[in-house]
């Protein structure tokens, strides 16, 4: 949890310590107990771990002298729902009879989705995440690589799972949390608080102790308008809040005021270094947003200023590199991707970005001796043995052996590794194993539902399969979410062909000219299935003329 900010009154301790009620494989469940009337029940984000009785929230909880049960996840697991359900009986046996679930991000959803289960009256959830599971939110690829679907089935947060009263406090400029707070409240009867320019960490607009008690005040007696407030006036009286807002500010052009924001922060005691990190992030933020307006020369000028702040801070250097590449610098980014590997060789995004940039170079030679390099110092890396894998089979198809041992490795890992079932998929593809291929390109796009590349994969291997129906329905959603892929024309037009409507393969390939006029396949396919017959026909017209010709001869008598 965030710094608490501004300390507020300090009640009397507990009497009883904490202790620890449940454990399993994925979660601890500490118990606080607390002079409150009603209990609080806190689930860990994303990054805190067990230590001990230690349990996210517990600075404020003590202070305010809450009875406190937390709930604290082993690894990025999301709170799964067995775990929950054998912790269940634990606490509710401990919790007093009202009780508000908190929690932020990961920890937002465990507010959420478990409520009702630990029979708590009322929610705190900021900025949750409504699902990771790729079907439920394949907009939201963040969480993705921590879904589980054994672990993780029906995730989606619902309205069984809620309490009573539940509050989802999230950024309506964050697209992504909000969209997940709008799932969230479309499900059920949630109050939807707005935390405009938080980002992700609306968090800290709850970090005072007296805030945080205010919240729950209102969460308690079930009053929204009342949590409005209080929020508002956090923003007034928050150096959290004035810090955030700069930030914000920066990063849309406004640095004079961003100045002002921050001068305001430290008055409100937020420290000098913290103000300095803040600067930094906000030229990141500035970078992505001049990327996202198309002014490219603009944001690479403060990726440069971004990596100058700190020359020996590789985090800074190399998120300035991966800025760079985002924004076409590619050779730039290759030498500063250099520089951040030095400070830190065993940082795998660092080789993964430099072998990129040099694809985007055109040098994929060298790319794929940069993949190599960095395999080598971070073998364990599935996204950069991915990597490398995908370059061993693009670039030397004879050493697909050696690309196809690097995905089974990467499988052998983790068996969800999507690029890895894609990579795997190909090479099998290539090699003839059909279809192994096919159950392959089928998880691959399971668990690469936002991936076209890997979708049109599929659709193509459901086509060399035998399942030309499933596979024609998928290439006609590729072209509704994305008509400007030539490949994906190409396989409805065949998938329609091999369903035996040569007319709709033809419309189907003009109507992708309408969308790509001039693409060469496209054309050329065109053109084989629209050229006239005529030699065809005519060369089987000869070809009898003669056997006739020839019969005829053979039927006259001789010397006739």
């Amino acid at each position: 949890m965030p710094p608490t900010g501004r300390t507020g009154r300090l009640r009397k301790p507990a009497t009883e310590p904490r202790h620890v009620i449940f454990r399993d494989r994925e979660i601890v469940v500490v118990h606080q107990p607390g002079s409150s009337a009603h209990s609080l029940v806190t689930f860990s984000d994303l990054t805190f771990r067990p230590d001990g009785t230690a349990f996210w929230g517990e600075e404020v909880a003590t202070k305010l002298g809450l009875d406190t049960i937390g709930i604290v996840a082993k690894r990025e697991n999301w709170f799964p729902r067995a775990s929950m359900e054998a912790a269940a009986p634990a606490i509710r046996q401990a919790l007093k009879p009202r009780a508000v679930t908190y929690g932020y991000s990961m920890g937002a959803h465990g507010a959420l989705k478990h409520a009702a289960l630990l029979g708590a009256t009322s929610t705190i959830a900021v900025a949750p995440q409504a699902s990771i599971a790729p079907s439920d939110v394949p907009w939201d690829e963040r969480f993705h690589r921590y879904h589980r679907p054994a672990m993780h089935r029906d995730m989606q947060v619902g309205p069984a799972d809620f309490a009573p009263f539940t509050a989802v406090i999230a950024d309506p400029y964050h697209a992504l949390d909000w969209r997940n707070a709008g799932l969230a409240a479309a499900a059920g009867p949630i109050h939807l608080l707005r935390a405009p320019l938080s980002g992700h960490a609306a968090i800290w607009l709850l970090a005072a102790t007296d805030t945080l008690e205010a919240m729950l005040a209102a969460a308690l007696a079930g009053d929204a308008a009342a949590m409005r407030a209080v929020l508002r006036q956090r923003r007034a009286q928050s150096g959290q809040w004035f810090r955030l807002m700069a930030r914000a500010a920066f990063g849309r052009g406004h640095a004079r005021l961003a100045d002002a924001l921050w001068t305001r922060a430290g008055e409100l005691g937020v420290a000098p270094a913290v103000v300095r990190y803040e600067r930094a992030d906000a030229l990141a933020d500035r970078a992505l947003r001049l990327i996202a307006l198309g002014r490219p020369a603009e944001a690479a000028e403060a990726c440069r200023t971004l990596a100058a702040l700190s020359p020996r801070a590789v985090q800074r250097v190399g998120r300035a590199a991966h800025l760079l590449l985002a924004a076409g610098a590619a050779a730039e980014a290759e030498a500063t991707f250099r520089r951040a590997i030095d400070l830190r060789p065993q940082t795998a995004d660092l080789h993964l970005g430099l072998s990129l940039s040099l694809v985007v170079q055109g040098r994929a030679e060298e790319a794929l001796v940069a993949a190599a390099q960095g395999h080598a110092a971070v073998p364990e890396d599935i996204d950069l043995a991915s990597h490398y894998g995908h370059l061993l089979n693009a670039t030397v198809p004879a050493r697909q052996p050696e690309a196809e041992a690097v995905f089974r490795a990467v499988l052998a890992q983790d068996p969800r590794a999507g690029q890895a079932l894609f990579g795997l998929s190909t090479v099998l593809a290539a090699r003839g194993a059909v279809a192994e291929a096919a159950v392959m390109a089928h998880r691959a796009a399971a668990r690469l539902p936002g991936h076209a590349d890997a979708q049109e994969w599929h659709a193509r291997m459901l086509l060399r399969a035998g399942k030309a129906a499933q596979a024609e329905r998928m290439f006609r959603r590729l072209l509704h979410a994305d008509a400007g892929r030539p490949g994906a024309h190409l396989g409805w037009a065949d998938a329609l062909l091999t369903l035996d409507r040569r007319g709709d393969a033809i419309a189907a390939l003009r109507r992708g000219l309408v969308t790509l006029p001039g693409d060469a396949a496209l054309t050329a396919r065109l053109r084989e299935l629209t050229a006239p017959a005529i030699r065809v026909r005519t060369g089987i017209v000869d070809r009898l003329r003669g056997l006739f010709i020839r019969g005829r001869g053979a039927a006259r008598p001789p010397g006739g």
